[in-house]
């Protein structure tokens, strides 16, 4: 397995906005922009070192109590099929009691597509999105440290 970066933007729209969404967006927004700020500052972006990565994302699918030493619980995130309310309230967060343990996806033979990306060094981005556009999951990478940990999980939710 390959892995590529890119340095993009990152935009979840929800179908349907109302005003008490409005606020998630705007955070959102925000974040976007800082991560964004962030990883321009300092002359130049610098890339996660993509072996070092990938073997980490390699065992974290492959070795359940490696995947679970390498969560940052209690974790940041949405559940799938998020409602209004839980997304609004921006303190959803799995707890480690509740973690299915998460295994490998072959991306050649499936309707989902991967894009990763990176802000800095230490920060990637990981989209799954299906083939329809319509449906899809996020999770943030972080290395703190010299070790590289899963820090954020929204699962399959409905996009646009």
């Amino acid at each position: 397995m390959k892995i590529t970066f890119e340095t993009n933007q990152i935009y979840l729209r929800k179908s349907k906005v109302k005003r008490p969404q409005m606020r998630s967006k705007i955070y959102l927004s925000l974040l976007t922009m800082g991560l964004a700020l962030f990883a321009a500052c300092g002359g130049g972006v610098q890339q996660p070192d993509a072996s070092e990565f990938e073997a980490f994302y390699e065992q974290f699918h492959s070795d359940p109590a490696y995947q679970m030493a390498h969560i940052n619980f209690p974790l940041e995130g949405l559940p799938s099929d998020a409602d209004a309310e839980t997304i609004d309230s921006g303190n959803f967060h799995w707890d480690a009691e509740d973690w299915v343990t998460q295994r490998p996806f072959n991306f050649a033979n499936s309707e989902f597509s991967r894009e990763l990306l990176s802000f800095g060094d230490d920060l990637v981005i990981e989209k799954i999105i299906h083939r329809s556009g319509e449906y899809g999951t996020i999770r943030r990478f972080a290395k703190m440290g010299s070790e590289w940990y899963l820090i954020y999980y929204a699962g399959m939710n409905r996009i646009e």
